[in-house]
């Protein structure tokens, strides 16, 4: 996708009508249409950015997670100070999926399923190959292949929030140290 601004604006404005259309109707009875019309754009630019509603609600969701994941780096970052980090981030992430839990579950739930899956990888795994570069310009030297390790830990996060997604649970903080207990014993842990 480009990062022109008008393509920008037009992919935010279908973005925030879905969210306002998935306030009454459910994910799978909204048509481009009526999405188009909530939005205030032509189906021709709906079109040139996406090909169904599915996938705008799969760039919505994911990247909306995925922004829950942000933080700031700073240089005089230690090791420990990003690993702290890392576990708000994923506090963070998870009680976003707890405030939007039906819809999440809705959309794991559909068609658009899987581009929702693979949006949510990609962006994830981006987030975890960064973690790891940065735990080695701050001296972590352990042994292991960078994008063996990114594919394991960023597939492994992925369903730890999935599985979260389709949970009844609500406590973040316990979940987020129960994905950390799982990760390698090369990640920097939090005491």
């Amino acid at each position: 996708m480009t990062d022109d601004p008008r393509a920008l604006r037009s992919r935010r404005r279908l973005q925030g009508a879905l969210r306002g259309l998935l306030e009454r109707e459910e994910l799978t009875e909204i048509g481009v249409s009526e999405l188009c019309r909530a939005a205030g754009v032509h189906r021709t630019t709906f079109y040139g950015h996406y090909t169904n509603v599915g996938d705008v609600a799969s760039d919505l969701y994911a990247s909306w997670l995925d922004d829950a994941a942000e933080f700031p780096v700073a240089p005089s970052d230690t090791v420990d100070a990003l690993a702290a980090r890392y576990v708000e981030a994923t506090n963070a992430v998870l009680r976003s999926v707890t405030a939007e839990r039906r819809t999440l579950r809705a959309l794991l739930a559909s068609e658009f399923s899987l581009a929702f899956r693979r949006r949510l990888q990609s962006l994830f795994d981006a987030r975890i190959a960064e973690a790891i570069a940065q735990f080695r310009r701050r001296g972590l030297d352990a042994e292991f292949d960078d994008a063996l390790a990114t594919a394991f830990v960023g597939g492994g996060f992925v369903g730890a929030v999935l599985l979260w997604v389709m949970s009844d649970e609500n406590d973040e903080e316990s979940y987020t140290r129960g994905i950390l207990v799982h990760t390698p014993a090369w990640w920097p842990r939090v005491d």
